[in-house]
């Protein structure tokens, strides 16, 4: 091999060593955050899960509140790509329909990490101020898209906006009820 292609063959493999092993620490951090809290989980305990060593968890993160952060926003990625998505091609009653049907898509796929979300915010205030710049904006990307949508259905962006808050808040009504009354018979009547 030249020593050119062993400069450009190094790099690629440590660029992909640093994804993979910052994969497992995200992959260790969200389950061990999902299962003993923000507080009951140790850098150590990441490291372990992510077999690695604990300074690499700071290495890469800089700290647990970082680690947690990165954690979250990676989680949301899908939904945010789904939402980004163009879906302005379809009528705006299609519109309102496929972002229910992505909504329920994504919570129901997601039902445990999102319970621990929700303890998370509402048990720390600590948390919550981490999550809360990621949660609304998430949010008000998916309200201005059903906004736009129900502004074309009603002609009226006044009816528009009183009906985005009413089924937005539905929405998050029924997830939260989902996490504190979980249950097949409840699920379906919600989704319903």
């Amino acid at each position: 091999m030249t020593q050119a292609a062993e400069s450009v063959e190094a790099p690629i493999s440590r660029a992909a060593r640093k994804d993979e092993t910052q994969a497992r620490i995200l992959a260790a951090s969200m389950e061990l955050f999902a299962t003993r809290g923000y507080e009951g989980t140790s850098i150590s305990a990441i490291a372990s899960r992510a077999q690695i060593s604990r300074g690499a968890v700071f290495w890469h993160f800089g700290s647990k509140a970082a680690l947690f952060k990165e954690a979250c926003k990676r989680f949301f990625i899908p939904f945010w790509r789904e939402i980004e998505r163009s879906l302005e091609s379809l009528p705006a009653r299609e519109r309102v329909l496929a972002l229910f049907d992505m909504y329920e898509e994504f919570t129901s796929a997601n039902r445990e990490t999102i319970q621990a979300l929700v303890r998370w915010v509402l048990e720390s205030p600590t948390m919550r101020e981490s999550l809360r710049g990621e949660l609304l904006s998430l949010h008000a990307m998916f309200t201005n898209d059903l906004r736009q949508a129900l502004s074309e259905l009603s002609g009226d962006p006044g009816e528009a906006e009183v009906a985005t808050v009413a089924l937005s808040s539905i929405l998050a009504g029924n997830l939260l009820f989902a996490v504190i009354d979980p249950g097949l018979a409840q699920e379906r009547g919600r989704r319903e």
